[in-house]
């Protein structure tokens, strides 16, 4: 009868070592090693068809997700990815990209979130400056605001920032709320709340454009993890409903509908602006003479439009001209006149 492969080296190394006496331990650990290189050959033969399929599924888990997109683009600088952004798949901690043919019912389905769009509550309360400003009056016994932005930041002034400023915490997909961020609700009779900080330059902000005859209206403010967490999953099942797979729904979902954990909103600074006679979430708002305005002027109170039109490859996230996010009058100056979203701030300044 032939041989194993197991016995053949156990008899090769036995015969070294009777035939030398002083071989006989360095046989023995080369029978060793040989062995042990043996087992595991064998284990991964025996188990080859488990490996590859867990294999499969860690590629198609991370080929379907949305969640370092930012990452890859930013760590190869991608310049394609603007146009292609819907074709390119990210992985969370490697700059590769793989490329997979777009979803037609997918595109389509996005194409139409005009209805109803993005990182928002369907139902949520609206809040108008009337509604803020008489509680906030009440609260804290002060005179109607004039509309004046304040003092602003001086063109040639040279600011150093510093991450560790609650204005400015990134938080993204890549960049989940910081266990140890800490703040406070500023909450108003009328149900909206806010982290507190903010309270003032966003009465300002709305007080300045009542002054030029428009009405800003609040929607979808602060909301806790597990409302987010309720939006992101509705999401995914009403995409499943017209027809999208689990994956599907779940990537296409996660390009308008932050995942719970990651959305500023979870942290009071960002809200969702339109006007009186504009309630409605959707891109179209950038066109009305509010969503103009408030591109124009909001950095002068702290704001940023969070979500522009042509870095979605960096945020992550489709064009939300209504999304605003507090950074800070000084970092929104620099950001307005810089052209950068908050990621590239971060890039360049901290």
């Amino acid at each position: 009868m032939d041989k194993t492969f197991r016995q053949k080296i156990i008899t090769y190394f036995t015969g070294v070592a009777k035939k030398n006496r002083l071989l006989k331990y360095p046989s023995l650990a080369g029978m060793f090693v040989a062995l042990v290189f043996y087992y595991i050959g064998m284990h991964f033969m025996t188990n080859g068809k488990r490996y590859a399929s867990m294999f499969f599924v860690v590629v198609f888990f991370m080929s379907s997700c949305s969640f370092s997109f930012a990452v890859f683009a930013e760590r190869t600088g991608f310049t394609g990815a603007q146009e292609t952004y819907s074709a390119i798949v990210e992985t969370s901690d490697v700059s590769l990209a793989v490329v997979e043919p777009v979803n037609p019912v997918v595109e389509e389905i996005l194409e139409e979130r005009n209805v109803v769009a993005s990182e928002h509550d369907e139902n949520a309360e609206t809040f108008t400056l009337d509604d803020l400003l008489e509680q906030h009056e009440h609260d804290h016994n002060v005179g109607t605001y004039d509309g004046i932005a304040g003092d602003q930041p001086e063109a040639d002034t040279e600011f150093i920032f510093d991450h560790s400023d609650w204005r400015l915490v990134l938080i993204n997909k890549q960049h989940p709320i910081p266990a140890d961020y800490d703040f406070k609700l500023g909450t108003f009779t009328s149900g909206m709340r806010c982290d507190e900080r903010v309270i003032e330059d966003l009465l300002l902000m709305m007080q300045a454009a009542k002054k030029d005859g428009l009405n800003l209206v609040v929607r979808s403010p602060y909301r806790t993890s597990d409302h987010q967490e309720d939006n992101f999953n509705d999401r995914i099942k009403s995409y499943m409903r017209q027809g999208l797979s689990y994956m599907e729904a779940y990537k296409a979902t996660s390009r308008v509908i932050t995942v719970p954990g990651c959305s500023e909103h979870e942290v009071g600074l960002a809200l969702d602006i339109t006007s009186d006679s504009f309630i409605p979430l959707q891109q179209g708002f950038a066109d009305t003479k509010e969503g103009e305005w408030l591109e124009a002027h909001s950095y002068e109170y702290g704001f940023i439009l969070r979500y522009p039109s042509g870095k979605e490859y960096i945020t992550g996230i489709d064009y939300e001209p209504w999304h605003f996010r507090y950074v800070g009058r000084e970092a929104a100056a620099i950001m307005k006149d810089e052209g950068l979203c908050l990621e590239e701030f971060w890039d360049k300044y901290l």
